[in-house]
């Protein structure tokens, strides 16, 4: 009976091997993945084989220590029964190994550690999860692949390119989420949702394996009461972005300016329409970085509907300065969440915030304190300022006051503009009623930035 006890104490130290070495075996697999995606790589020889080259290196020292660890799992599982032949004075080669009660033992004693209580992960995310998206949305060349896929499953059901869709933006906290999931939830339009992740390029293969029909809502992490599931739309098509034009757009500190060629332009209309429910429905997203290549995507098409939205620049910085600390914390306690807000482009606030430049030139430069208003009231001023260069005739412009005060209205607006039956039943006023202190602000600033909303307000559609 002993020997069974110490075949179970085996077992035990198996399993807790193999749980305690896991991230070895995930970097195996994570740079297994990474090479794969490298073969499929279709840039320039020289540089597909220099890369191609690292990847193996990274396989390499990766498949050196799983080896190592291997053997130091065996060795954990294998010591009890050494020492226990010891004590009985028995040849190890005569133990028993292969009798039911052995391996009943055995397998018991390896259960336990998975059955121990793990300490609930604060983002929801396990390990797994982490796991899944690190392998989707690292490897560019592997979404690409799987999209090629998509657009081959989906052929049969004849959804047509649309050169007609909506784009809901403004610099981030200008109310673009509220609005997108109005506009979702009033009229026929068809957008990303948290389910899609992480395989955002290949909805529908992934729609076969994973379909959430309901998930329970939860306030997100902005604190700002917007309530999320997993079937709730989300800004999720920059992935799209920054995997066909390569991260080319994004720098150390800023997001520059680009042109969209026709080639991607053509893939976009595809993309939507895997996204598309049907011909009737429109493709609607909440895109914060559009203003980087919306002169580029309006060149290239004219019916497309943009709504940019804009706010009082002393509530919006400090409602940005606010999610720019609050998200910092975040950060800096789990890093997950910086590195899923790259994997989407969102630079907006946190450690890795960027501001937007819109001149090669003159590359945008803001040498301020980030934890002060000053420095978000001069991120309002650079988006806006640019904004106003541009043909306001040929986009939406919303105050976030009107849409506060009269969401009926706006939304009724929207409706005619769309030419689409809108269900307006259950839309409400919101409740905005805040005072803040602007006394360590440098005037100039404030100045400027109330020189620049006037002139916004004058644009704006009038209710």
């Amino acid at each position: 009976m002993l020997y069974y006890f110490i075949a179970g104490v085996s077992g035990l130290a198996l399993a807790a091997s193999i749980l305690s070495s896991r991230k070895v075996f995930f970097e195996l697999l994570e740079s297994s993945v990474a090479l794969s995606n490298e073969v499929l790589s279709k840039e320039e020889d020289v540089v597909k084989q220099k890369k191609l080259i690292g990847a193996l290196k990274r396989i390499l020292k990766s498949l050196f220590k799983t080896l190592i660890v291997f053997s130091l799992i065996a060795l954990a599982t294998l010591v009890p029964l050494f020492l226990y032949s010891l004590v009985v004075d028995e040849k190890f080669d005569s133990l028993d190994f292969s009798s039911l009660w052995f391996i009943l033992s055995l397998s018991i004693g390896s259960i336990i550690p998975f059955l121990l209580k793990k300490k609930k992960s604060s983002n929801n995310y396990s390990e797994a999860s982490k796991l899944l998206h690190k392998l989707i949305l690292n490897n560019y060349n592997l979404s690409k692949l799987l999209f090629s896929f998509d657009k081959k499953f989906k052929k049969g059901e004849r959804i047509n390119n649309s050169t007609e869709f909506v784009i809901v933006t403004g610099l981030a906290r200008a109310g673009t989420t509220s609005l997108t999931d109005q506009l979702f939830k009033a009229g026929k339009f068809s957008s990303l949702d948290y389910s899609n992740m992480p395989f955002l390029l290949a909805p529908n293969l992934w729609k076969k394996l994973y379909n959430p029909k309901e998930a329970n809502l939860k306030e997100r992490k902005h604190g700002d009461k917007m309530m999320f599931g997993l079937n709730t739309i989300e800004a999720l098509e920059e992935y799209f972005f920054k995997v066909f034009l390569n991260d080319s757009f994004i720098g150390e500190s800023i997001l520059t300016k680009h042109e969209i060629s026709e080639e991607i332009y053509q893939k976009y209309l595809e993309y939507q329409s895997l996204i598309r429910k049907d011909n009737t429905h429109l493709y609607l997203s909440k895109n914060n970085n559009l203003i980087l290549r919306y002169p580029s995507l309006r060149s290239l098409n004219k019916d497309f509907k943009a709504i940019f939205l804009f706010r009082n620049p002393i509530d919006h910085a400090y409602s940005l300065l606010n999610q720019h600390l609050r998200f910092r914390e975040f950060q800096h306690d789990d890093d997950f969440i910086e590195t899923y807000m790259d994997w989407l482009g969102h630079h907006e606030f946190g450690f890795n915030q960027k501001v937007f430049s819109f001149s090669e030139e003159e590359p945008v430069n803001i040498q301020l304190d980030r934890d002060k208003m000053d420095y978000w009231l001069s991120v309002w001023l650079n988006y806006y300022k640019y904004l106003l260069t541009l043909d306001s005739s040929e986009f939406i412009l919303l105050d976030y006051e009107d849409y506060l005060l009269y969401p009926e209205k706006v939304l009724g607006y929207l409706q005619q503009e769309l030419k689409m039956g809108f269900d307006l039943s259950n839309i409400k006023p919101f409740n905005n009623n805040k005072t803040i202190d602007t006394s360590d602000c440098s005037e100039k600033i404030l100045k400027s930035a109330d020189e620049i909303y006037q002139k916004l307000r004058i644009k704006k559609v009038s209710f």
